[in-house]
């Protein structure tokens, strides 16, 4: 058991690197040099997560075309519901991904990159993107 123990130590030993002898004089351009292409991975990682990233979830957009206020109830697939006024003449971004809103009487049923407008007190798609 102690001849496992010493072996054990003697290997941690040699992967451990030893700090006396690091050589404390070294540059600010030594340095860099040294970590040069750490860096330059850390970089392109980070620029691959960047370019992988998804999509917002959230896609509809709601514009409200008329001169009044509505209130707008948004039922998301997920069961979710909320209910807001819509100012007139506002626009608003990635309101759901997919749901079913209602304006008054009418609804629409969406989901991906739509917009649906507002036009005369009911809801309809206007346009997908």
């Amino acid at each position: 058991m102690d001849n496992l123990t010493g072996l054990l130590y003697i290997e941690k030993a040699e992967l451990t690197p030893d700090l006396n002898s690091f050589d404390r004089t070294m540059t600010a351009c030594e340095i860099q040099n040294r970590y040069k292409g750490v860096l330059r991975k850390a970089i392109w990682a980070c620029a691959g997560f960047l370019i992988a990233a998804p999509v917002p979830a959230q896609a509809v957009d709601l514009v409200n075309r008329d001169r009044a206020a509505h209130e707008v109830t948004v039922n998301g697939a997920d069961g979710s519901s909320e209910t807001r006024t819509v100012k007139a003449g506002e626009r608003v971004k990635d309101i759901c991904s997919d749901c079913v809103i209602l304006v008054g009487n009418s609804s629409v049923e969406t989901k991906g990159r739509t917009t649906v407008k507002i036009e005369g007190g009911e809801v309809s798609i206007a346009s997908q993107r």
